[in-house]
């Protein structure tokens, strides 16, 4: 019984015991299946998150590099925009300086043509083939000789003449100046200025125009001193020029450092090519004018106030007289004179017109060209230069030339008399003031008691019957210095005058109409 109890007792026991075993082998499996699936999870976790950063990571570098991209192109933006502008403003300032320094060169250049040198000095070169005998300057504002060298001077020789200026010179005086060479040969050349000037005297068959010298040295053989003078002062006068042209120093710094763009070399380019295509259709159109008509014809009308004459053509190469005109012509009339063309007619055919009034005046005119023209013949203190004519754009015909001169006959209407106000501005005591009838030659008035410089003096001509629309006056006064003016085309009129002193003429008048 005992045993069978210890067996059931043993038998529960290893049952309890194995269940026990197989309970706690379960146990430890689940565990360790439970522990494994923990950290297969948290690797796969781990994974992911690793991969999140790296995918984070390369996407804060993407915007980075992103971001320095826009900023680089942000930055060469700038940069070109600021190229862009520095290029402008340095041309902008290329072409300012360039205007400045040639708006300083212009006026310096004006300034130096105002500015009259202390004296006239002219280097004379002879290079006429002969002795020349005489050389000789006149003024042209008071007629007198302010030069006359007669000891003469050798071919291919030179000389230098000198004029000093005094209170009198102006930027508007001139000289004629002449000269004549042992084989007889005179020249002339009548509107010389008062300045320093190389001159060439050339022979009568080397002119390849009217005038009788060039403004210029002989190519070689400048060595003598009075060449040598005539450099000097030459290059004196470019050094002035050159220091008056001078911008500021920094303007013209900055000028040249800054280069011409492209584009300006290309507009300087085009305005070159411009410029020289103006330069050849200049050329052409001058070509196109030498083409001389069939024959010579001038008008010629008289606008002196007096009669002419006499009017002469004489050829300036044969010196053969071709036109004289002997019976004269009438005040306001006009008269036509033909010249045919034979094969002795070139381009360089020229003419001397000489004309001559009733009072006395004799103008000429050397340089008159084988052409068709209108001239009006003026009188001597109708002149504005040396020049006694006056060229018109077309020949008047001789009707309308009279339609004009009868429509201002109906102008002049003359008043019951003449009245002239004379007012002394000479500086000066004018000891007499003389009016002479220019047709009866006869003294019409005489205030030999004077005027008084600043002072108003009135003198009355009562009008007769031998007073008409063309009589005239010659008005002559003298001041206490002894200076002696006139002026030959008095009008019968009522008007009042300046009597001006010799240093203020602007021209051969020694009066002025005042309103």
């Amino acid at each position: 019984m005992k045993n069978r109890i210890v067996a059931a007792v043993l038998a529960v026991m290893v049952a309890g015991a194995l269940t026990a075993c197989s309970s706690g082998s379960k146990t430890e499996s689940t565990t360790q299946t439970t522990a494994q699936a923990t950290t297969q999870a948290a690797k796969e976790t781990q994974a992911k998150t690793t991969e999140t950063k790296a995918t984070e990571a390369k996407t804060t570098e993407a915007k980075a590099t992103e971001a320095k991209t826009t900023e680089a192109k942000a930055t060469e933006a700038k940069t070109t925009e600021a190229k862009e502008t520095e290029a402008k403003a340095t041309e902008a300032k290329a072409t300012e300086a360039k205007t400045t320094e040639a708006a300083a060169t212009e006026a310096a250049e004006t300034e130096a043509e105002k500015k009259l040198p202390e004296e006239a000095q002219y280097t004379i070169y002879n290079q006429t083939g002969e002795k020349v005998t005489e050389i000789k300057f006149t003024r042209n504002d008071t007629g007198k000789v302010a030069l006359d060298e007669k000891s003469g001077l050798a071919d291919g020789a030179s000389t230098v003449l000198k004029i000093k200026k005094d209170s009198t010179v102006t930027d508007k005086t001139s000289f004629t100046f002449s000269f004549t060479t042992e084989g007889g040969y005179a020249a002339e050349y009548k509107t010389l200025g008062f300045e320093v000037a190389p001159m060439t005297l050339i022979a009568e068959d080397a002119k390849s125009g009217a005038t009788p010298f060039k403004f210029e040295a002989p190519a070689e053989g400048a060595s003598t001193e009075a060449e040598k003078a005539t450099e000097a002062e030459a290059t004196e006068k470019v050094t002035e020029k050159a220091t008056e042209a001078k911008a500021t120093e920094k303007i013209t710094e900055k000028a040249t450092e800054a280069k011409v763009t492209e584009k300006v070399t290309e507009k300087a380019t085009e305005a070159k090519t411009t410029e020289a295509a103006e330069t050849e259709a200049a050329t052409e159109a001058e070509e196109e004018k030498k083409v001389l008509p069939d024959k010579a014809e001038y008008t010629f009308n008289n606008k002196t106030g007096e009669k002419v004459t006499e009017i002469k053509l004489v050829d300036n190469t044969s010196k053969k007289v071709v036109e004289d005109l002997k019976d004269g012509l009438d005040d306001g009339k006009s008269v036509k004179v033909s010249i045919k063309k034979d094969s002795s007619i070139t381009e360089k055919t020229s003419y001397t017109l000489t004309f001559t009034t009733k009072s006395g005046y004799k103008a000429e005119y050397k340089t008159l060209g084988f052409e068709v023209a209108g001239i009006n013949l003026i009188a001597e203190d109708a002149k504005s230069g040396a020049t006694p004519i006056e060229f018109i754009p077309e020949a008047e015909t001789e009707a309308e030339t009279e339609a004009a001169t009868e429509a201002e006959e109906e102008k002049r209407e003359l008043p019951d008399k003449a009245e002239y106000t004379f007012n002394n501005a000479t500086g000066e005591k004018v000891t007499e003031i003389k009016l002479v009838d220019n047709t009866s030659k006869k003294v019409v008035e005489d205030l030999k008691d004077g005027l008084e410089d600043g002072k108003t003096v009135k003198v009355s001509i009562d009008k007769d019957s031998s007073i008409t629309d063309k009589t005239s006056y010659t008005l002559t006064f003298t001041t206490k210095s002894g200076y002696k003016a006139e002026y030959k085309t008095l009008g019968f009129e009522v008007a009042t005058i300046k009597l001006i002193s010799e240093d203020a003429k602007s021209g051969a008048t020694p009066i002025e109409f005042e309103k």
